[in-house]
């Protein structure tokens, strides 16, 4: 499979799932629990890089959530990451809510080598990754709001790149 099927693919199961929790939105109590948010969202990096990406945030109790990621990276080659963070929200201010984050993932990324010939040739790596940051959630109504999240990624490894990203994106769900 392609990276873009990869991509399509991962998407699209983020895109189920935040459907799904929209429907057990609807059917839920007030008073319940928050379902699901989804976010997709396009960043800006450190070095050229740039993508597209989602996330799902569920939320758990004591202004905790967990947060599952995906996103593509147009850089040194076509990268995939998705990584897996907690969420700490801190307390609301008016429709702003501000967070910090932390997480791990997995994170495919190139580097130069040169061959036994002499010549530069793009070589490509998976690294674990660690990340930490955070952002503020905006909420425009119930159903929807917009979000900026700022991260530092640091891949475990020789060859893996330090980096950071900027996102902004439109948050669908509670």
């Amino acid at each position: 499979m392609t990276n873009r099927g990869v991509v399509v693919a991962l998407v699209s199961a983020m895109l189920a799932v935040a459907t799904s929790a929209r429907a057990q939105e609807s059917s839920t109590p007030a008073g319940s629990p928050a379902a699901a948010e989804f976010t997709p969202f396009v960043f800006l990096g450190s070095g050229t890089s740039s993508g597209v990406g989602a996330a799902v945030r569920f939320p758990l109790p004591a202004h905790l959530s967990v947060e599952l990621e995906t996103s593509y990276r147009a850089a040194e080659i076509g990268a995939l990451s998705s990584s897996l963070s907690l969420l700490y929200d801190f307390p609301r201010l008016a429709c702003v809510t501000p967070y910090v984050a932390a997480g791990v993932g997995i994170d495919q990324y190139g580097f130069a080598e040169l061959s036994p010939g002499g010549n530069l040739l793009t070589k490509t790596g998976t690294a674990f990754t660690v990340n930490a940051g955070g952002g503020v959630r905006v909420r425009a109504d119930e159903n929807w709001g917009i979000r900026a999240d700022a991260r530092w990624i640091n891949g475990v490894g020789d060859k893996a790149p330090e980096r950071w990203r900027l996102y902004n994106g439109v948050t669908l769900g509670r």
